[in-house]
């Protein structure tokens, strides 16, 4: 883009596809994707006054099922090579965040790198930031978000071999299978247990512990990172923490995984949350259609970017596989 020349504005999904309809005819440019996300980020840098990292993941539209797009350990790669490609006397950072979750150690693994690096981190979430992603919201000074924008809940998901593979259950549920278990036999007696014949077959007893730490560590991880960082110059701080973080972490409040918090929930809990406005809400949205629409027409599942010449990301296979077929 010349010095004097006006960025193209996306100010909406419509936007993006007249732009990659006439793309499409002429061959779809990579390097030009990437311009456009790289001018929008330069953008929200102005407006915000701070450097600007991306992460973001493609699942809210058109992903299959076993997509690699989930926090994990391959993420510290990326999160370094993010970081360490911004001047080293920037003590501040915004952090665009979509993600659906994934690993809580891996999110712990980030927070310790962030922190390590910068005294302040401000998260903005342009769309969806669910389970270990909004635990990972949760470590920042502030969190800004749009105002279609989401969070969730933040009560651990445990992996059970299937027929069919892994499936993730609630933590709380498996617990709350057995108590219901428990109290039905010592009610009933025996009498009781073809009921309950599926739960013991599907769970071994050791998976009671593995819930019980898992709820423990999500509990910890939220409660220790609200108080270091956005509650840190509070001075009714452990109220609200026990209450926001029991509040993110309890799976019999919210009843699903995926239970969309937004704004209003988030200000009714006590969180420190902000709702963009004005040009920086048209930024943050624009930003989430640029990134978007780069997975859509791209083998990519997962973007981790800045605008100090470093872009890297996860591919999947499947998505290989299904634009040679769509040829």
């Amino acid at each position: 883009m010349g010095k004097n020349q006006q960025r193209r504005i996306f100010k909406n999904t419509k936007d993006w596809q007249n732009y990659i309809q006439a793309a499409s005819q002429q061959g779809i440019n990579p390097s030009e994707l990437l311009e456009l996300r790289i001018n929008c980020y330069k953008d929200i840098e102005k407006q915000r006054g701070r450097p600007l990292i991306v992460y973001a993941s493609r699942f809210t539209e058109n992903a299959l099922p076993g997509t690699p797009n989930n926090i994990d350990i391959q993420d510290i790669r990326y999160f370094t090579d993010v970081i360490d490609s911004i001047e080293s006397n920037v003590r501040s950072v915004d952090i665009l965040l979509h993600s659906p979750g994934g690993d809580a150690n891996a999110t712990e693994r980030i927070v310790k790198l962030l922190r390590k690096r910068f005294e302040e981190v401000h998260f903005l979430i342009p769309h969806s930031a669910y389970s270990a992603a909004t635990l990972l919201a949760l470590s920042g000074d502030s969190i800004s978000m749009h105002p279609s924008a989401t969070l969730g809940p933040v009560d651990p998901q445990v992996g059970i071999p299937s027929k069919n593979g892994m499936r993730f259950v609630p933590a709380r549920s498996i617990l709350d299978g057995f108590e219901k278990m428990k109290e039905s036999f010592k009610n009933n007696g025996v009498e009781s247990l073809p009921a309950y014949i599926p739960l013991i077959e599907d769970y071994s007893i050791d998976i009671l512990e593995v819930c019980e730490k898992a709820e423990d560590l999500s509990r910890e991880l939220a409660e220790k990172w609200l108080t270091d960082y956005m509650f840190k110059n509070s001075s009714n701080k452990r109220t609200s923490i026990k209450k926001i973080a029991s509040y993110f972490g309890n799976y019999n409040i919210h009843k699903s995984h995926t239970r969309p918090l937004m704004y209003d929930d988030m200000k009714n809990v006590g969180l420190q949350v902000n709702l963009v406005e004005n040009s920086e809400k048209d930024l943050l949205w624009e930003a989430y259609i640029l990134i978007d629409g780069f997975f859509s027409v791209s083998p990519f599942v997962k973007l981790c970017e800045n605008t100090y010449g470093t872009s890297v990301g996860t591919i999947s296979s499947m998505y290989v596989q299904q634009q040679k077929e769509s040829k």
